[in-house]
Order: structure tokens, then sequence, then C-alpha cells
């Protein structure tokens, strides 16, 4: 009896061990894969907003440039496409021109050399080209470099079940009082937003060499619907808590520039983007 339990015995073992081995890798692989859901996307260092102005009559094809093309192109080449937006219209209003998206970039350097690429990259010359053939499809391209402030949520990727409303704020501080917008956001604003029900999506300060974007700060919102960001927004004005903190950190003047001292722009998330 002996000499034949022995070797049960070690085969038993060997079994019990080896089906821990595949647990404890498995747990690792489930631990792993929740900590990548968590984060929600890729790590960006550097920021790009970019808004393309289409030509007349153009905006179809620059949106199927970017849909059969571009994305993909940016993609090989190691940048990080997060979200393409149309300029949000209200029903009888004429469209907007604008096409306005977000890239990430390890940082600038790496995008520098990324973008050098993607310009050289033979696919993308001829696609440029075939597209190019009756006219140019942009008539304007901008762009402005941002950081993630210390007090923005990390960026996530992850659309909702279906396409949010967006939108882009920019506010321009009085003299010396920039920092105290961000302390006021920091402390109360985003928090304020989120027991409301508006979604902070990110808080950016331009990158310090653009000095046309000297005391701005950028941000984006989400929302559910067009109609209930006008309904936030109402609540969020009458908001007491919102009055209280107001009035308190503008005791001493006002926090933000009289005229356009903050301009917003609501977005509609493109079919091709990767966040709606």
């Amino acid at each position: 009896m002996t000499p034949l339990a022995a070797p049960h015995l070690s085969l038993f073992r060997r079994s019990a061990f080896g089906l821990a081995a595949v647990a404890a890798t498995f747990l690792s692989a489930c631990a792993s894969m929740s900590n990548t859901s968590q984060k929600g996307g890729p790590d960006v260092g550097l920021y790009e907003l970019r808004t393309y102005t289409a030509s007349p009559g153009k905006m179809a094809a620059l949106d199927a440039r970017f849909r059969d093309h571009t994305i993909s192109l940016f993609k090989r080449h190691g940048m990080t496409p997060i979200a393409f937006f149309h300029v949000y219209t209200p029903p009888g209003q004429p469209a907007d021109d604008r096409l306005v998206y977000l890239m990430g970039y390890k940082d600038r350097a790496t995008r520098d050399a990324e973008w050098a690429s993607f310009a050289a990259d033979p696919e993308w010359k001829q696609a440029y080209a075939d597209s190019q053939k009756d006219g140019s499809l942009t008539s304007k391209i901008e762009n402005i470099f941002l950081n993630a402030t210390d007090y923005s949520p990390k960026l996530d990727v992850r659309s909702a079940g279906s396409p949010r409303h967006f939108e882009l704020r920019t506010y321009t501080a009085n003299a010396g009082k920039l920092e105290n917008v961000h302390t006021r956001f920091r402390e109360h604003t985003t928090s304020i937003f989120s027991r409301i029900g508006m979604t902070n999506f990110m808080y950016w300060r331009p990158v310090a060499d653009q000095p046309a974007l000297d005391n701005k700060m950028v941000y984006m919102l989400a929302y559910p619907t067009p109609a209930a960001r006008t309904t936030m927004w109402q609540a969020f004005s009458a908001d007491t808590e919102w009055v209280k903190v107001r009035n308190e950190s503008e005791k001493n003047g006002p926090l933000l520039v009289s005229q356009g001292g903050v301009v917003s722009v609501q977005l509609t998330p493109t079919d091709y983007s990767p966040l709606k």
C-alpha cells in the first residue's frame, strides 16, 4: 500500500501546486485588468486641442478623411486620439463649420516627432492629396497645448452608454487672480458640479510658452443632453453653497475679466470619436 500511496500523494501535491499557480496567475490578471479599467485610458502628459474650420461645403469630406484615414494613422504613429467634436448648433441655427478635437502625447518632444512621422507617411500623403483635389478641406487650423491641473480627474476615454453633450469652457482671469480661480475650482466648484450631476471631464492649464493664453484656464464638462446642460447650469447658479463660495472668493473683486471672461463652446461627439 505504501509504495502505491506515495506516488498518488505526490501527484496530488503537484496538482494542487499547479492549480494554485494557475489561480494566482488568474487573480493577478484580473487585478491587472481592474487597474487598467480604473485608469480608464492611457498615460498622457501633454494635451493638444485642435480646431479646424472647414471650407464651405467641405465638412463631410473632412469628417470622411478623419474617419477613413487620419485617426488610424495617428494611432500608427503613436499618438492618442481622444475625442472629436462638431460644434453644437441649436435647432434652427446655421451650422458651425468648426471641427474640434483633442489629442494626447507623452510630452512635447514626443508630440513633435510623432507629427513629423505622420506627415511623412506615404499613406497620409496619398489620402491628403486625394481629399484636396477639389480644393482645401480647411480654411483655418488652430491649436493650443495644455497640461492637466493637479485637481483634474484622470483621463477616462471610456464612452457612456449613449453619446453625451460636451462643453468646452475657457476662463480669463483678472491680473493676479488665476490661482484664486484654480483654488475655487479645486476646493469647491468641481464638487458642486458633481453634486448637481455634471461630469467633470478634465481641467487644464495652458502650457507656459503660449503668451496669448496667459491668465487662462480651460476645462471640459459632459452632460446627458443639451437640455440637461441648461437645467444643471440653472441649478448651479442658484445653489446656496455656490453663491456663498462665489461671494467669499470675490470679496476683493471679481476673479474673471468682465468682457469675455467666460467663453463656452458646446460640442457634439462625431460618429468616429473614440470618446462619446
